[in-house]
């Protein structure tokens, strides 16, 4: 992969991941939204064999095999590893850094490979495309490349930030470069991608069927703490969520988007 570096580690955010997340009730609505969409394109209509990358604690791992599907999981944290391997003891389950994406097997013999939350975020534009074209020389026409990135602007976290005073906040992914993320006292090089720039990215060997907001209205999950407090807030910005969240030219302004696209 061009441009390598070495996959940023999130070994320190594995204890705390589940809960800071995955279990948390904007984490839950997030994911509900993506299986939704995921849902739309009967993803789930006949097993597939499913790559994913960046499996994390192995949470939709789990939801795709008892939904069928036949998952080969695979993550660059050894900690994340080795919570997702207690939650599914009979998965194929490895570690694989993203530098390491072209010599995987695994997705040829994969329909569809799947990156969920941010996952493809630790890449710059230029790993990005790497990443594309090396899982285009793998995967067979009609396979499909499901990715859920965060856009370079989030407008529920630029309210949120204006709302609580915190102006320095504002426009904080709107940059060239990276943003330094700290996730449980590491920092990680965070890369925030347009939905076009990635569109332009898979255009060569993709075509996309689907794109679409994932938490237009939903706040980030660093915002747990005050919408546990006020539950009426998040209830009504999930209305509001589940109301316009099927426009797709306000993918570049959520907290995340989903990104469907198949091999030609």
């Amino acid at each position: 992969m061009g441009n390598r570096t070495m996959d940023p580690s999130f070994d320190s955010a594995a204890k705390l991941y589940d809960n800071e997340f995955t279990f948390s009730e904007i984490g839950k609505l997030q994911r509900d939204r993506v299986y939704f969409w995921l849902n739309k394109i009967n993803f789930f209509k006949k097993p597939k064999r499913v790559f994913e990358v960046n499996c994390g604690t192995g949470y939709d791992a789990k939801l795709f095999t008892e939904r069928g599907h036949q998952v080969t999981a695979t993550d660059g944290s050894e900690k994340m590893l080795e919570v997702a391997q207690k939650r599914n003891p009979e998965l194929d389950i490895y570690q694989r850094k993203f530098i390491d994406i072209s010599i995987d097997d695994n997705i040829g013999k994969s329909e569809a490979v799947f990156s969920n939350f941010g996952g493809l975020n630790c890449l710059s534009e230029e790993q990005l495309l790497c990443f594309i074209n090396e899982t285009a020389a793998q995967q067979k026409v009609g396979d499909l490349l499901i990715s859920v990135i965060m856009p370079n602007h989030c407008f529920i976290a630029d309210l949120f930030h204006f709302l609580t005073g915190k102006f320095n906040q504002i426009r904080r992914r709107n940059r060239e470069e990276f943003l330094e993320v700290n996730v449980n006292g590491e920092s990680i090089r965070t890369y925030y991608h347009h939905p076009a720039t990635v569109s332009k990215l898979l255009y060569s060997n993709y075509k996309v069927l689907l794109k679409k907001p994932i938490a237009i209205f939903l706040p980030p999950s660093y915002t747990e703490l005050f919408f546990k407090r006020n539950k009426w807030a998040l209830k009504g910005l999930y209305l509001l969520e589940r109301i316009f969240g099927n426009l797709s030219f306000l993918s570049s302004k959520a907290d995340h988007y989903i990104i469907v696209a198949e091999r030609k």
